[in-house]
């Protein structure tokens, strides 16, 4: 019995073992690609390696190609450069190696290019007609809004219909992202550092998708004067400077807190000091921003005005400024 068993055997073995040799194994696992970038982007540069851990790829005969023209071929070539396409526009690349121990092995990985622009704005002040944009200061309230460009069979996709993750420096926020969610609003951190906010966009099935990084700086809030004339209106165009002379019967200082927090500024937690040669003022508590000077009816004088504002509740959101003001009749 077993003289009959033992040549079957071997039959069946070593058929098998020939029927394997020149032919493409497209599922072998024992060479992986990657790019670099890992999310290449539209007209990019992108290089592609392979990589393993059972296949000596030093010396193995690769060759790659792109969109079925070969590109690069050679002994130990294991990795590719190329530039990718347009948004939308797919680059089939496809590996053939002749390895030793798994016959020839065929992997392919197809780059459809995506594009994220990022956004944001800060919920700070900032007077009207402002021509810069509202920075954030510390412990302030920070919309992030993504606008990705993917495009599928059936055109560009809907942003409502992406799937959105997010993360602010090294922590992910689960409850800000998922599907659809395609605007993250976060408290910045303190003065003078950046935030860094990461945000990965996908499609349902990830085959579409794409990553940024952007930074964020957190500014110091600032405070500037203008003069508020009756007919004229606040002159926004102009602040005061270290001095100023006037001459008509009063005088009103318009303030302006530069990026301090607008919630802050609303509910009157923001408290405003202004000081006449280092006496406090009584102010208006609805309208804190100004103060207005009558001069005497006579001579002329001179003093040190200054306004301090702390923004209650928000972590060093604080500015001082002073001028010298000068009058004469």
């Amino acid at each position: 019995m077993r003289k009959i068993y033992f040549p079957l055997l071997f039959l069946i073995f070593f058929s098998v073992f020939v029927s394997t040799q020149g032919q493409t194994n497209n599922e072998n696992n024992a060479i992986t690609l990657s790019t670099n970038p890992k999310y290449p982007g539209a007209l990019q540069s992108v290089t592609i390696t392979a990589s393993s851990f059972q296949v000596d790829l030093n010396k193995t005969y690769i060759t790659w190609s792109i969109d079925g023209e070969v590109k690069l071929s050679g002994m130990g070539k294991n990795s590719f450069s190329f530039t990718t396409k347009g948004v939308g526009n797919e680059s089939v690349v496809k590996l053939s190696a002749d390895t030793q121990t798994f016959g020839k092995i065929a992997k392919e990985i197809i780059i459809t290019p995506t594009d994220l622009d990022i956004l944001w704005e800060a919920n700070t002040y900032v007077p009207p007609f402002y021509k810069g944009k509202a920075l954030p200061s510390s412990q302030s309230s920070v919309r992030v809004i993504p606008f990705p460009s993917f495009v599928g069979k059936d055109g560009y996709y809907n942003s409502k219909d992406l799937v959105y993750k997010w993360k602010a420096g090294y922590f992910g926020s689960a409850d800000d992202s998922g599907y659809g969610k395609n605007t993250f609003i976060y408290k910045t951190g303190y003065t003078y550092n950046s935030d860094i906010i990461e945000s990965t966009v996908s499609t349902l099935n990830s085959g579409l998708s794409i990553n940024k990084k952007i930074s964020i700086y957190v500014s110091e809030p600032k405070i500037l004067f203008y003069e508020n004339k009756p007919l004229n209106g606040v002159r926004f165009e102009n602040n005061i400077g270290d001095t100023f002379r006037f001459s008509t019967t009063e005088l009103t200082i318009r303030s302006a807190p530069y990026f301090f927090a607008i919630p802050g500024l609303n509910n009157n937690s923001a408290s405003f000091v202004w000081k006449m040669d280092g006496r406090q003022l009584e102010i208006d508590p609805d309208n804190k921003m100004e103060f207005t000077f009558r001069k005497p009816e006579q001579g002329e004088g001179r003093f040190q005005l200054s306004l301090a504002v702390n923004n209650k509740g928000y972590d060093l959101q604080t500015a001082e400024k002073s001028t010298s003001i000068s009058y004469s009749n």
